[in-house]
């Protein structure tokens, strides 16, 4: 009966203290004792499982990050595919313009070449190359040059085929679209003078 009654005698002068103390007070003190019960074990348990949660949030952001990387680079890779595809295509349509055009100037010749007609003709023509050179579009260079199959196309040989040949005329301009063969340069191969001079000494 003693202690039952010191136990209520300390509630009471508990409950007493609240109630002539500022309330904020006794919130603090009632929170501090819960805190100071928690064992120091659970809390290094619970900081364990917030560096792993941690961790793994910290490791699923970085492979979200590499795979949004990759598609990235996909899409883009895809998009400059179809835009080089279209490019392309559409180079290749132009192509028997430009064809007409050289020709047209090859056909100019003495006073015409100084009529106002040729002259605005060469300069469309000049500037169409150059809006096209812009897209990556550039004529293969043959004449003079050593015959090389993956840029020529041999459409005659004039001396002997068994040496080395070299491009003599070009019939048709052949071009290269960023460094892919659009369209080999018809040309006429053989042996120079030079050549066939050093070749029968």
């Amino acid at each position: 009966m003693t202690e039952k009654n010191e136990v209520r005698e300390e509630t009471a002068e508990t409950s007493e203290d609240c109630r002539t103390e500022d309330t904020e007070t006794c919130l603090d003190q009632e929170q501090s004792e819960q805190q100071e019960q928690v064992p120091e074990q659970d809390i290094e348990e619970q900081l364990e499982q917030l560096e792993e949660e941690k961790a793994r949030m910290v490791q699923q952001l970085l492979r979200l990050k590499a795979d949004f990387e990759n598609y990235r680079r996909r899409m883009n890779n895809q998009l400059e595919s179809i835009r080089l595809g279209a490019n392309e295509q559409l180079i290749r349509d132009l192509l028997p313009v430009l064809d007409n055009f050289e020709r047209a100037m090859q056909a100019v010749g003495g006073e015409q070449a100084e009529d106002p007609f040729f002259r605005g003709m060469e300069m469309v023509h000049r500037g169409l190359q150059e809006a096209l050179a812009n897209h990556g579009l550039r004529p293969i260079e043959a004449v003079g040059q050593p015959f090389d199959p993956n840029l020529h196309e041999a459409v005659a040989i004039h001396g002997d085929a068994g040496q080395e040949l070299k491009v003599l005329a070009q019939m048709q301009t052949g071009y290269l679209l960023h460094d892919k063969v659009l369209r080999h340069t018809k040309v006429l191969v053989g042996q120079s003078e030079e050549d066939e001079k050093q070749c029968q000494k």
